[in-house]
């Protein structure tokens, strides 16, 4: 892979880099209901807050979802392919943060699946077209005092989530961000790991790379590919490019930049 090169965006670089709103995350154990978009499901445990899902081993009955692409014009960066749409499908593994677009709930999900002839896909999941095969059980962290609420971004001409505070909260425990285009991941991770004042805090967070470098067999070389973290510290991720598989590994530091927007939340 060659090395990832700094990115000219269509707007002017905005500061800060790092948006970052402390907060409390609580971690519980719910059930998705089947029979209704996989976002109303997810709206429907959270109520208003802002959440984190950890969406794991879930069957889907309909699974619709793109993946990167070429600009059309020259008015991003990148783009988005066409929308794949699967039939009885499993999530091995997908990241979604939950938030508001235009006052309405609205959920950015990243993830692994694989499709009824176990061929593996990746990319960005569309939770307003997909729906559970039936009720199962997940993962989430509510929060409390911060969540996405999606804003045009003059930057980078895409709307984007960005965390904003919903309420003060005594003693938080989690730190909502965002991570502007050209920062390296392990710069993002090493910052927002100090403002929450831990060594080591479980990381969750997705969001696109200039290509992606996880490690030897695992590189892409696209302007942009779409990336979750997975395990608790952030150490690896899954990625997938304009075409071929996805790709697994420890992200290489040094080579992975953040392409349009990264959003993570740190659980200290």
């Amino acid at each position: 892979m060659s090395e990832p090169h700094v990115l000219r965006h269509p707007g002017p670089a905005t500061a800060p880099r790092i948006a970052a709103v402390p907060c409390r995350a609580d971690k519980r154990r719910v059930t998705l209901r089947a029979g209704r978009p996989l976002l109303q499901a997810m709206a429907e445990v959270a109520g208003e807050a802002g959440a984190w899902f950890d969406l794991r081993d879930l069957r889907l009955r309909r699974l619709a979802f793109v993946r990167p692409a070429p600009s059309p014009d020259g008015k991003h960066v990148a783009w988005y392919s066409a929308t794949t749409v699967l039939q009885d499908a499993m999530i091995d593994y997908a990241g979604a943060h939950l938030g508001l677009r235009d006052g309405e709930a609205f959920a950015h999900v990243h993830g692994l699946w694989t499709d009824a002839q176990g061929v593996a896909h990746a990319g960005h999941l569309l939770a307003e077209q997909s729906e559970l095969a039936f009720d199962q059980p997940v993962d989430l962290w509510l929060l409390e005092g911060a969540r996405y609420e999606s804003a045009p971004d003059t930057e980078t001409g895409f709307t984007l989530f960005r965390p904003v505070a919903t309420q003060p909260v005594e003693q938080p425990n989690a730190l909502l961000t965002s991570v502007r285009p050209n920062v390296l991941l392990e710069d993002a991770l090493a910052d927002c790991a100090a403002r929450i004042g831990s060594a080591a805090p479980r990381v969750r967070g997705l969001g696109s790379l200039v290509g992606a470098d996880l490690g030897p067999g695992a590189t892409i070389d696209d302007i942009a590919s779409e990336v979750v973290l997975t395990g608790d510290a952030g150490a690896a991720a899954i990625a997938v490019g304009f075409d071929g598989p996805p790709v697994a590994g420890p992200p290489t530091p040094g080579r992975n930049r953040v392409c349009v927007t990264f959003e993570l939340l740190l659980l200290g």
